[in-house]
């Protein structure tokens, strides 16, 4: 027989995923049609663009620093390549790959800020999140920008199908949980990055790079931003000034409800995949039964804010990666 102990850790760990779950659940008896396996497939795309950048920051949280700037970077870089195969004419595999190399250079240089000028990280993220977004007004004018002709293969990131059926956007998002499951869990640099955000002057004294293991996550979360820029750019084939803007929420809701998940307030690849689920699966429910949309921003906001309130109390008042000072 289950204690009441067990049965309270057991509701602690894997109460997200038994979430998840339940909301599936009523919706699907609310909605018949929701569901259906289209329908599942839409969800897990909804959730792969989010999840993509939410593990990007929960790598950065892992190290124990923030990243606020993710989603304007993400919409900079979808811009920079749709403007590169549009206005430049070049074709599209170059153009992505300058684009998630920009991406790579602004992670560098929120990196460099953070981490040898001393700014805090959330200070220098939100900085950095408001001069891409100018950045982003100036590529595209202001307003959206439509190009006559992109190249054969720009809508693949975004808008191609695995064995016709399977969305490239999950197919790639299964690609980076395979690949970060592996980097955190299972590797010397993922044991790094615990270890530095856990006690970085016990690492130091170990004889870990500190500053350098926190400027390989800031790395990271910039690659992310910059691949999941470039899905965004090709999934709706044209470039708004704030484009990546509506990620920036979901990215860290799912981050910190991921937190709660398997490990007491410790962001985790499988937790923020399980909260961009759950994340896809309420706004998706909410379309399908035409809830109203303030009554969506309730819940949402309600979410994150029960999220990170987990997570305060389990790690007694600290939030992972956010130190003003």
């Amino acid at each position: 027989m289950i204690s009441k102990e067990n049965m309270a850790s057991i509701v602690r760990r894997y109460g997200v995923l038994f979430a998840l779950i339940i909301v599936f659940a009523v919706f699907s008896f609310m909605e018949p049609t929701f569901y259906s396996v289209r329908n599942i497939l839409s969800i897990i795309r909804q959730a792969s663009i989010t999840g993509i950048l939410a593990i990007g920051l929960t790598t950065v949280v892992i190290a124990g620093e923030f990243d606020m700037s993710f989603a304007s970077l993400a919409g900079f870089s979808g811009v920079l390549s749709l403007i590169l195969m549009g206005k430049v004419f070049m074709g599209a595999i170059p153009a992505w790959i300058l684009s998630v190399l920009a991406a790579l250079g602004i992670g560098a240089l929120n990196g460099l800020i953070i981490l040898f000028i001393g700014v805090p990280s959330i200070i220098t993220t939100i900085g950095m999140m408001t001069l891409l977004a100018g950045f982003t007004k100036w590529l595209t004018g202001g307003s959206t920008y439509y190009a006559a002709k992109f190249p054969d293969l720009f809508p693949f990131l975004g808008r191609s199908f695995l064995f016709e059926i399977i969305p490239m956007p999950v197919v790639i998002f299964g690609i980076v949980i395979t690949v970060f499951v592996v980097l955190l869990e299972h590797t010397k640099i993922g044991r790094f990055f615990h270890a530095v955000g856990g006690n970085p002057k016990a690492s130091e004294h170990v004889g870990i790079k500190v500053r350098r293991v926190k400027f390989i996550a800031l790395l990271i979360s910039g690659f992310m931003a910059g691949l999941a820029g470039i899905m965004i750019g090709s999934l709706l084939g044209s470039g708004a000034p704030g484009m990546g803007d509506g990620y920036l929420m979901p990215g860290i809701s799912a981050m910190f409800i991921g937190a709660v998940f398997l490990r007491d307030g410790v962001p985790n690849v499988w937790g923020t995949v399980i909260g961009s689920l759950l994340l896809s699966v309420l706004t998706n429910g909410f379309v399908m039964i035409n809830l109203p949309f303030y009554l969506k921003e309730i819940v949402l906001g309600s979410v994150l804010i029960g999220a990170v309130s987990m997570v305060a109390i389990f790690k007694k008042g600290s939030i992972p990666g956010v130190n003003l000072l």
